[in-house]
């Protein structure tokens, strides 16, 4: 599971909006920007899918109803492998389906046609609340810091960008240093599917994961190769995890 990045101090907050409404995106660059936020916008449920693998968000404004696959089925889809907040808009007044999303994992709902200050709003007191939740939530080894609300990476002080994906695999093997794991592990977990036997994405973002960290000061690599096994993260001598 993944949940989103967020804020440094002068960096603005980026959400996603999953919307076949071009008009709405640009209204809410119109709000958002001034309020600190972000808009990065998907035409349809699968572009949204798509961008949501490829980044990290700190919040996702996803559409009920969109052609080809419809809200719920994104909702369903995004939980498979991040627990990024979700705000879903519905234009129906049914509250059958505000319950649907909720239940379905939706961090709330707000109905058109809606102001965009009510929407500033409700991203604002969702992030709050996801901040106080797992405010004390946080992966330190060595001289990376890991903050799980914000979904951000701390190395030596020095903030790192990383695809939600490579957030996701080094976070697994920060919390169990030293302990190997398998590619059969790691798939599902990061990419909510099964692998396969010719399935390289694993080395592929252990590949980025190394470029990106560099080896540790005293030259000796962070991440190492467990032969017919998988991965795991290899701490300096000296340093302590928490």
């Amino acid at each position: 599971m993944t949940r989103q990045v967020v804020t440094d101090a002068g960096q603005s907050i980026p959400l996603l909006l999953i919307d076949d409404d071009r008009s709405l995106a640009s209204l809410l660059m119109e709000y958002c920007t001034p309020a600190g936020f972000s808009i990065h916008s998907a035409l349809s449920g699968e572009e949204g899918l798509l961008q949501s693998r490829q980044r990290c968000f700190s919040l996702i404004i996803l559409d009920v109803s969109m052609p080809g696959i419809d809200g719920f089925e994104v909702l369903k889809r995004l939980r498979e492998f991040t627990d990024t907040p979700i705000l879903m808009l519905t234009t129906r007044d049914a509250s059958v389906d505000r319950v649907r999303g909720l239940e379905s994992g939706a961090d709330d709902y707000l109905a058109k046609p809606f102001q965009p200050e009510e929407l500033v709003a409700r991203i604002k007191s969702i992030l709050r609340r996801v901040h106080r939740k797992e405010r004390s939530g946080q992966i330190v080894v060595g001289d990376l810091a890991m903050y799980e609300a914000e979904r951000s990476l701390l190395l030596s002080g020095q903030r790192l960008d990383l695809t939600g994906a490579e957030y996701g695999l080094l976070r697994l093997l920060l919390l169990s240093p030293g302990e190997p794991l398998t590619r059969e592990e790691l798939i599902p977990s990061i990419f909510g599917r099964e692998p396969n036997s010719f399935d390289r994405s694993i080395d592929n973002l252990v590949n980025n994961l190394r470029r990106k960290l560099g080896p540790h000061p005293d030259s000796s690599e962070r991440i190492k190769s467990i032969r017919n096994v998988g991965y795991c993260y290899v701490q300096m001598s000296g340093e302590s995890g928490a």
